[in-house]
């Protein structure tokens, strides 16, 4: 039922489905399940102590918007939504995993099948369009059943960096290696028929973190394929379809560090940057930064970026194939947001947000516990021999 209840949970998010809200809603019904035991359990000590370290000044800030009687104050109904969103999926995903209904190579394949059957569905769409080439990247653009281009392109940036951390691990046998290599090759496709930029730079950040250019071979490859780029954005059409689309981001960029300028420490509140006067253009800062301090303030923001790098430099230190990969994925992700979403509105990215972050937290959590049992171990049979 569990792994019913993630497949389900999974695939409906790129697609925004109700079933997105319904199965969240029973991630989170199921801690009514959890025992003591999993409370005071390292990984969801770290999951609350990371989440909440950004989520209280957002609550903070919330308070304060209301007291100066903010047209834009973000509701309480809101407020209360992305609290569950954030804070009770999470913890719901971690109990699953505590409890054994499910373990994060049975999560691994569940989020790999669905973004793999997004990605078929981007492609099939692209096939049927009679007029599908190269040169024609920004002007035909998939989107699939996620209704937007640019998050499907996310989505496939996410599943291309998960095929290069299964690849690296090498520990797959040769058909298993061919079945992620095919896998790989659909989400490259789905990439490259999105048309979005941000997909690119967000799969690169993830392979540089998987493979960091520390020698003169991968330095040299690395530089080949930015050429590639180069040439390939010069040799087509895309630098007119990119001029409207980057104007008005620019607009948006300066009208959100001019709003954060009135109200540096409240914020106006989420989801108002539209009704925030004197706006103009697109619907949002399309950066999740700038929506931070612009939603929350900026004792939101710093506290937001204190909790990511403290997130970083654990999942650095463990050195382990799991914390590799996540703290790719983690990257990808980041670099998505700074160029597209945000963590507090955007259904596309949060539940991702959430979901990789909860598993750095179990990753972080159980190596802990591992080696806390193996000092007691230790310890013991010290003991024993001085005795």
């Amino acid at each position: 039922m569990a792994t019913l209840l993630l497949t389900i949970f999974m695939f409906s998010i790129p697609a925004k489905w109700a079933s997105v809200h319904i199965g969240g809603a029973l991630i989170v019904l199921a801690l009514l399940l959890s025992g003591r035991s999993y409370w005071s359990s390292p990984p969801v000590e770290s999951y609350a102590r990371y989440t909440l370290l950004w989520l209280i000044p957002v609550l903070g800030a919330t308070f304060a918007q209301h007291l100066l009687h903010l047209d834009t104050a973000t509701p309480w109904g809101d407020q209360l939504t992305l609290m569950l969103r954030v804070l009770g999926v999470g913890l719901g995903l971690l109990l699953m995993l505590h409890k054994g209904w499910v373990s994060v190579r049975q999560l691994g394949f569940i989020v790999m099948g669905c973004l793999l059957i997004h990605g078929v569905i981007g492609i099939t769409q692209w096939a049927l369009q009679p007029h599908a080439n190269l040169v024609a990247w920004r002007a035909i653009r998939i989107e699939g059943i996620v209704g937007n281009p640019n998050p499907f392109g996310f989505y496939m940036a996410l599943g291309i960096v998960l095929c290069a951390a299964l690849l690296r691990d090498g520990s797959a046998t040769t058909v298993a290696r061919l079945s992620i290599w095919a896998c790989a090759a659909i989400f490259a496709l789905g990439i490259l028929g999105s048309g979005s930029r941000g997909a690119v730079i967000t799969a690169s950040a993830g392979m540089a973190v998987l493979f960091p250019p520390s020698t003169p071979r991968r330095i040299g490859f690395y530089l080949a394929i930015l050429g590639s780029l180069v040439l390939a954005y010069l040799a087509s059409d895309w630098q007119d379809a990119n001029a409207y689309s980057d104007g008005t981001r620019a607009e948006a960029l300066i009208f959100s560090f001019e709003a954060i300028s009135q109200r540096p420490l409240t914020g106006w509140g989420i989801e108002s940057f539209m009704r925030i006067p004197g706006h103009t253009g697109i619907n949002s800062p399309h950066n999740m930064l700038a929506d931070l301090a612009l939603s929350s303030g900026l004792i939101t923001l710093i506290a937001f970026l204190i909790a990511l790098a403290l997130l970083t430099y654990r999942l650095f230190l463990l050195r382990t194939p799991l914390s590799t990969t996540l703290l790719a994925l983690l990257a990808a992700t980041c670099v998505a947001g700074t160029l597209e979403y945000s963590v507090l509105s955007s259904n596309h990215f949060r539940a991702p947000w959430v979901l990789i972050v909860a598993l750095a937290c179990h990753a972080l959590g159980t190596a802990h516990a591992r080696d806390r049992r193996a000092g007691t171990a230790a310890n013991e049979i010290k003991g024993a021999v001085t005795s």
